[in-house]
């Protein structure tokens, strides 16, 4: 190994990580926009992405409310869309004092920009409102009698979203509200139920398990808050963004396989001219950019596996023929499949992906430092010295 052909695999190194670069912001952009376009077909069949339910207005004296969750995952156009039909029953205790001016005391403004409502009801003191004397553009105006005498509205609906879906306590702005007796239940018939960042969590118990989903309660019997009630809808990963990833730290992983390749053509001996690591930067190409079309067609799982199988057959196919059928299948295979299809599977587990690649690069640079340790890396990269040529034999001596 000489210093200029060092230098050369640094070139071929640089030049096939800016492919990769190239390859997974093509990735990210095609995905972004495809996103983007039929978000706004699913915005108009399945209501917007984080639906929100605000508090009536004024403050009620006491809020019994429960939502159903009926959540599914939808395919349209190689995307997955998180969508769910919830099921709204908001029962209210409003009392207005004798005397008080206003006619119309109870507010209830309904989800914007959902394609509509099902079953919408409203009732005051367990009598049906007639909906065309209550309802008012996106609200419910609800006329209570000032008597000093508590009054039981309850409002009904079943509507659709996609995402999350939230209560918003403090109708719309930051100002902190006082809650009153207030009671809200969410049953989901989804396990993995999590909560939008910066709501409040269930309380005074966190949710519990129930027959194919979880059930989460709020109670606060007098609580000064600002902090908005939801659930969080499980999302289904989508294959472009996973695809983009790998191609875009591809260049770690081949990194990775390079600096094990160097090392045991140095222990082993083994002439490997810079073009071979140029074929072998190739066929891990050949992963990403067969991976970047075959997840438009097929499961992103089966399309991993199958680039997988084809990258490998082209690697270890080749340095068959270039240094013999074990260092293919013992050294070259072996770190392959560590280090481009391992690498490339840490990227479905989210949230572990990080610390997968961290635990993996800390094993392969305690191997290194072993088998390397008493290597004298002056004569490695010592420069050659020529075969020393004799000089041509004169006449007279060839003659004689």
């Amino acid at each position: 190994m000489t210093g200029f052909r060092f230098f050369v695999i640094v070139v071929i190194f640089c030049t096939v990580s800016v492919a990769w670069l190239i390859l997974g912001g093509t990735i990210e952009y095609r995905t972004h926009d495809l996103t983007r376009s039929l978000s706004k077909e699913m915005d108009a069949l399945w209501g917007p992405s984080g639906l929100v339910q605000s508090a009536p207005s004024p403050d009620p004296d006491a809020s019994e409310i429960t939502v159903a969750f009926d959540h599914q995952h939808r395919y349209k156009g190689l995307i997955w869309f998180t969508t769910y039909t919830v099921e709204f029953t908001g029962t209210y205790t409003i009392t207005r004092p004798s005397g008080q001016a206003s006619p119309d005391n109870f507010l209830f403004c309904l989800p914007a920009n959902t394609p509509g409502f099902e079953n919408l009801a409203v009732t005051l003191d367990g009598k049906p409102c007639d909906l065309a004397h209550v309802m008012t553009a996106d609200a419910l105006s609800v006329r209570i009698t000032a008597d000093d005498q508590p009054h039981t509205v309850t409002v009904t609906y079943r509507t659709q979203g996609r995402d999350r879906w939230e209560y918003d306590l403090a109708h719309g702005s930051d100002e902190t509200t006082m809650l009153k007796n207030f009671s809200l239940t969410a049953t989901t018939n989804f396990a993995e139920i999590d909560y939008p960042k910066g709501s409040a969590s269930p309380t005074p118990d966190p949710a519990q398990q129930t027959d194919g989903g979880m059930k989460a309660v709020w109670k606060f019997e007098n609580r000064s808050t600002r902090q908005r009630i939801g659930i969080e809808m499980p999302a289904r990963t989508n294959a472009g963004p996973i695809a983009a990833r790998m191609a875009l730290y591809a260049p770690v992983s081949l990194l990775f396989f390079f600096t094990v390749m160097f090392t045991i053509v140095i222990l082993k001996k083994i002439p490997l001219h810079p073009m071979h690591y140029l074929f072998i930067s190739a066929g891990f190409f050949a992963f990403h950019i067969l991976m970047a079309y075959l997840v438009d067609k097929i499961d992103v799982h089966y399309a991993f596996w199958i680039c997988a199988v084809t990258s490998a057959f082209l690697v270890v196919s080749y340095m068959r023929l270039v240094a013999g059928a074990k260092f293919a299948v013992v050294y070259a295979g072996l770190a392959q499949l560590v280090y481009l299809v391992g690498f490339s599977y840490a990227f479905f587990w989210v949230g572990w992906t990080g610390l997968t690649i961290v635990v993996v690069a800390i094993i392969t640079l305690f191997v290194l430092m072993q088998a390397t340790g008493r290597l004298d890396w002056n004569e490695v990269f010592k420069k050659p010295v020529a075969p020393r040529v004799p000089p041509p034999a004169s006449p007279d001596q060839a003659g004689g």
